[in-house]
């Protein structure tokens, strides 16, 4: 991003610095509210000393979102000082997304996890990746997103009443192949449509297919985990109205050698699992029979949210 520091007039209360959170899918089938997986699809924010906050953002896709206080970013931040008993110093944040919004690809929790890191570093409070994953589950509601955000990998959370249990795991050999159509899908109506109970047996093999499937990605038995991704009854099941073409294109994905689809978090996004050495071929075979949709053939990635502190020179006062 270009300069922006320049003589104002009133004193610089930090250095600049940059954070950089990458998207993610959650859900991956049956660990809902759960279970997320980082994408390298990036939003980064430049931040900088101001006499006010403000929030501007680089493409025209994003100018409706407020620069205020109403902001989510700055929404996140301020709740953080508050629950620090802190007043925040002022910035000015400069946003970059590549993430699409209303995607089902994390949009959200990408703000929500940069604001934390945001408030983490101008207030010097060294959250631990709990302390902040913990932060952005009570601004979000569930830490499947947020998580993977965050810290990156293959990330499996618990969140309930106000505590936070969250491991990340590397993960490596597949790639997620993301076939994101020109609609968005509101996440509040995705989410409508589930029911607030299950039955009891209901739950039991949804979330034994949950435990399979963390441990097949792990050991690399990506035939397994794709067995008992397919096997959601949490939430897919009762979304599948919004996805006209979801049976169709797990059918099609499976003759060319994906493992696994998923409904990526709410939607509208589908995401495809293939081993890396069948991904190339799913993600052009797809692009070709599905040209209303965009096609993104991704690695997961190990690394969660980065701040960088920007070189001395670049601020000017």
């Amino acid at each position: 991003m270009k300069k922006r520091i320049e003589r104002r007039g009133y004193s610089v209360t930090f250095s600049p610095f940059s954070v950089r959170t990458p998207a993610s899918t959650a859900n991956l089938g049956p660990g809902f509210d759960s279970i997320g997986l980082a994408l390298p699809i990036f939003q980064t924010i430049d931040v900088e000393p101001g006499s006010s906050w403000s929030v501007s953002y680089d493409q025209q896709e994003f100018q409706h979102l407020p620069p205020d206080g109403s902001n989510l970013i700055l929404k996140t931040i301020h709740k953080v000082a508050r629950d620090a008993g802190m007043e925040c110093p002022t910035a000015e944040l400069y946003v970059r997304s590549d993430i699409p919004l209303s995607r089902g690809l994390g949009s959200s929790a990408a703000a929500i996890a940069a604001g934390v890191s945001i408030a983490d570093r101008l207030m010097n409070l060294n959250l631990s990746i709990d302390e902040q994953i913990k932060a952005a589950s009570e601004i979000e509601g569930h830490p499947d997103n947020v998580s993977a955000s965050i810290a990156g990998g293959l990330t499996v959370s618990r969140y309930a009443d106000h505590e936070l249990t969250s491991i990340s795991l590397p993960v490596e050999g597949f790639s997620v192949v993301i076939m994101a159509p020109e609609n968005e899908l509101e996440t509040e109506k995705s989410r409508g449509v589930i029911p607030d109970t299950l039955k009891h047996h209901e739950a039991v093999l949804s979330s034994a297919a949950a435990n399979v499937m963390v441990a097949s990605l792990l050991v690399k038995d990506f035939r397994k985990a794709g067995q008992v991704m397919m096997k959601d009854g949490f939430h897919e099941p009762y979304r599948l109205n919004f996805f006209p073409q979801f049976e169709e294109i797990k059918e099609k994905s499976g003759d060319l050698g994906a493992f696994a689809v998923t409904i990526s978090g709410a939607g509208p996004c589908i995401a495809v699992f293939a081993e890396d050495s069948a991904s190339s071929c799913v993600s052009e075979q797809l692009t070709a029979m599905y040209p209303e949709f965009k096609v993104m053939q991704l690695k997961p990635v190990n690394q969660g949210t980065i701040l960088n502190e920007y070189p001395s020179n670049r601020l000017s006062v």
